[in-house]
């Protein structure tokens, strides 16, 4: 697969956030991606069609052969979109014989996975309560 037309690799910096090594692999302003040492990648902020973007830069720099997980517990927002980067590294990950997987899945997120009649598309590993 190839990167995403807006994918720039200087968006990656590495720092250390207490013993653990995360490498944030965008930010726009409203909306940051990290990355854990263990391939997770961490959502702060609103994925909407200025922050899709860098979470679609950041989805596809860790699609392999593994499942891709994706921690929405900080993201309260998320319009059609951000919704279309997430369907589109579905179909990717479906290709490759594996899932994207979604982690910490508030109600807003949820709603809109329901509405869209989307939910069947990932694989809900936890909700936020």
């Amino acid at each position: 697969m190839g990167q995403p037309d807006n994918y720039d690799a200087s968006q990656f910096n590495r720092y250390t956030k207490g013993d653990t090594h995360v490498a944030e692999t965008g930010n726009n302003g409203s909306l940051t991606v990290q990355t854990e040492p263990g391939g997770a990648i961490v959502v702060h902020g609103d994925i909407d069609v200025a922050g899709g973007p860098v979470l679609e830069a950041a989805i596809a720099a860790c699609e392999s052969s593994n499942a891709v997980v994706v921690d929405l517990a900080d993201v309260f927002f998320i319009d059609s979109s951000g919704l279309r980067g997430l369907l589109a590294a579905s179909r990717r990950a479906e290709e490759r014989g594996t899932v994207v997987i979604l982690r910490a899945v508030g109600a807003e997120v949820e709603r809109l996975l329901q509405i869209t009649g989307t939910t069947d598309r990932f694989t809900i590993e936890s909700t936020r309560g």
